[in-house]
């Protein structure tokens, strides 16, 4: 039971962590011109991608009108490990380690049919994309059959919304659109369960009298690596609210949000437990001398055959595609934005939001048994907050850029390599684009940088034999290209 309670709480851990590269390294919305001010949108929304940041805008539109965009985003993360002090690891590589390269492109689309006071659109993109792919173990003197990429994570979510806007009058407007959303994952990671012989008291005169003469107490034997993989699918749903007020001819301000139901995510679970392997010669002379002890009733053959497979190089199949699931609160966001147009051919941007990340406090997780277990989080709630800017060059060409902040969301205390939300995220971004008449072409550049994360203090859960987090340094950058196109019919 412990072991499935243990897979099934990294399960939803690490959906959370694909779920929330909005908090980490999050995608900063879609649509070309909206990305290109920052995110600073919620006062403009007057092109398809209203439907993501305000729903209200969508009554600017006339007419039928389509957009899309594509975004190819390159992150780059680091990761220096930090040695546990009481419970020493001898598998993690020295030295400053990057994640494998990877460029993850990120459509979206979106139509739009405005008339008189209403407005009709039907929007799909993908909210989430990312993944990453870790190789931070020199497992090669443990186990050469274990993976030779530790941490793997790949996640595909698509969303698709329907939205309706209504103008009240010429200065208020309002907009609701409801979003499904599916979305699959594919994690892979390994965990690290003290081995007994070396950590457990109980064994100290096996360990000094026996194990370390033959060379078996090195920190290579500290512990049992199993590879985990983790392979889950869900539906969920939505509601994108707006409201857009013109308060003169050249100030706007936008109102909106984004609530969730709670997703339902059903898993499979794959274990593979990778012992350590040493020599047939050592094995042999740990065999006959573990048969002395026998003989003298110190030990049982039980006992002996335990410690033997745990120095036997042996894959031991722990789990094939067992069943898990679990309700997973998606967390709140609401977010207002002003725009002001009252300087000639300049149109400024800026938007405040806040994201209950709280949400992700205690979760319950269910095994197919129907037990359940906890899994504490103890995420907090953040506050972005940003500035964008566009100028108007001739009637075709315009030029623009935008900047935004946000506070990591997860604490010290559960923070892993799965989660790419090191530190403070800074968004610095710009573009432009040209008029053609029916159609407008975008392009436009984004730099995020995370702040570092120093941790020092591994956490350890005895309950599930594992680690809540990991400990070392960790950084990110990731460099984000997006085109798009706009037309007007």
């Amino acid at each position: 039971m412990k072991r499935f309670s243990t897979l099934l709480t990294l399960f939803v851990v690490l959906l959370l962590a694909g779920s929330v590269f909005a908090s980490g390294v999050a995608l900063t919305g879609i649509g070309a011109r909206a990305t290109a001010l920052g995110g600073n949108f919620r006062g403009i929304a007057d092109d398809w991608s209203a439907m993501f940041w305000n729903p209200a805008g969508l009554t600017q539109i006339e007419g039928f009108h389509f957009g899309f965009s594509t975004e190819a985003i390159m992150p780059v993360g680091t990761y220096s490990f930090v040695q546990n002090a009481a419970m020493p690891f001898g598998l993690f590589r020295d030295g400053e380690m990057e994640n494998e390269a990877k460029t993850f492109i990120i459509p979206a689309l979106g139509f739009v049919y405005g008339c008189e006071k209403m407005s009709f659109g039907l929007g799909v993109y993908a909210p989430f994309g990312l993944g990453a792919d870790w190789d931070v173990l020199d497992t090669e003197s443990y186990n050469s059959d274990f993976p030779g990429i530790d941490y793997e994570d790949a996640l595909q979510v698509i969303a698709i919304q329907p939205t309706f806007a209504y103008k009240f009058s010429d200065r208020l407007s309002v907009g609701l659109g409801v979003s499904i959303t599916y979305a699959d994952i594919l994690i892979r990671t390994p965990q690290h369960t003290p081995n007994p012989l070396i950590f457990d008291p109980n064994y100290a005169a096996l360990k000094d009298g026996v194990l370390a003469p033959m060379g078996l107490t090195a920190s290579t034997y500290n512990y049992v690596l199993t590879d985990k993989e983790l392979a889950g699918d869900g539906w969920g749903f939505g509601a994108n609210f707006g409201l857009k007020f013109d308060v003169t001819e050249d100030l706007s301000i936008g109102v909106s949000g984004v609530y969730y139901n709670d997703v339902t995510l059903d898993g499979l679970i794959n274990a593979t437990t990778y012992y350590a392997g040493i020599p047939a010669a050592t094995m042999a002379q740990l065999s006959q001398t573990l048969d002395g002890l026998i003989a003298m009733q110190q030990i049982d053959e039980a006992t002996k055959q335990a410690i033997l497979g745990l120095y036997s190089g042996q894959k031991v199949v722990q789990a094939t595609d067992e069943p898990g699931d679990t309700d997973l609160p998606l967390p709140m966001t609401v977010g207002v934005g002003l725009a002001y147009k009252g300087i000639d051919n300049l149109l400024v941007s800026a938007d405040i939001s806040w994201t209950q990340w709280s949400a992700w406090d205690v979760i319950e997780i269910k095994l197919e048994d129907g037990t359940i277990s906890e899994l504490v989080e103890n995420w907090e709630d953040g506050i972005r907050m940003g500035l964008g800017a566009e100028y108007t060059l001739t009637d075709q060409i315009t030029i623009r850029g935008g900047f935004y902040t946000e506070a990591a969301a997860p604490p010290d205390e559960t923070f892993t390599l799965t989660i790419p939300d090191a530190g403070r995220r800074y968004g610095i971004s710009f573009g432009g684009s040209y008029d053609f008449g029916m159609f407008t072409l975008y392009a436009n550049y984004e730099n995020l940088i995370i702040g570092e994360r120093n941790i020092t203090e591994w956490v350890y859960d005895a309950d599930s034999q594992s680690f809540d987090n990991m400990a070392g340094d960790f950084g990110m950058t990731v460099n984000n290209i997006m085109a798009g196109l706009n037309f007007n019919f």
